[in-house]
């Protein structure tokens, strides 16, 4: 299963458009976000795709890590 088009739809949220700004401008070193489990990926994903650099994610276990390139994958 794809996921690939509620990305589009997800970053319309202002507080993750101003992340992905912040991330994608090149002015700060790193970016830490809170959020809920559930938009981990798309928040990563987002990140991905606008920043012309790389994105770290760091997990607390070995299981979320897992969890979270699962649904980046998707």
């Amino acid at each position: 299963m794809s996921l690939h088009g509620l990305l589009d739809a997800v970053v319309k949220d202002p507080a993750l458009t101003e992340a992905v700004t912040a991330a994608a401008d090149g002015n700060r070193m790193h970016v830490d976000l809170v959020g809920p489990p559930a938009a981990r990926p798309f928040a990563i994903a987002a990140l991905a795709r606008e920043a012309a650099r790389p994105v770290l994610a760091v997990t607390a276990t070995g299981r979320e890590a897992e969890d979270l390139a699962a649904a980046l994958r998707s």
